[in-house]
């Protein structure tokens, strides 16, 4: 089933990424209310890397104010959409400690609801959430 929906959520994370800015005017104050809840406990509020709980981990959690920089100039949103999701996980640079919140976004979602119309309705939700943090993350790009 999470195989399932995992094939499912990257199909359509290709799509809406293809698609000319369709979430480009997602709600920039719930997605720095999204990233302040999901991310900033490792990551910080200001996004660089040095939250609370990042003396803790065994891998110091990036400074995602400088993805664009790392990337010689381009901020490749589909990788950090995947990322976020849990869909692109790299077994070749250990174990991963970010959460995955893709999985953990569809059941809050989902609710309790077990219809194939809840599920497509989770599913464009959950897009909708992380795309919008995507994008908060772009606006925090050091430009130097």
């Amino acid at each position: 089933m999470k195989a399932h929906r995992s094939m499912t959520v990257t199909v359509v994370a290709a799509t809406v990424l293809a698609c000319s800015g369709a979430f480009a005017h997602a709600d920039s104050t719930t997605a720095r209310d999204d990233f302040r809840t999901l991310c900033a406990e490792c990551h910080n509020a200001d996004a660089k890397g040095n939250g609370p709980l990042a003396a803790n981990l065994t891998k110091v959690p990036p400074d995602l104010t400088r993805i664009k920089q790392r990337a010689h100039g381009t901020f490749d949103r589909k990788a950090v959409y995947d990322w976020i999701l849990g869909l692109k996980m790299t077994q070749s640079h250990g174990t991963r400690e970010m959460p995955v919140w893709g999985d953990w976004l569809m059941d809050e979602a989902m609710d309790g609801g077990t219809s194939l119309a809840e599920a497509k309705a989770a599913e464009k939700q959950v897009e909708h959430q992380v795309m919008g943090i995507v994008r908060y993350i772009e606006s925090l790009q050091i430009e130097d």
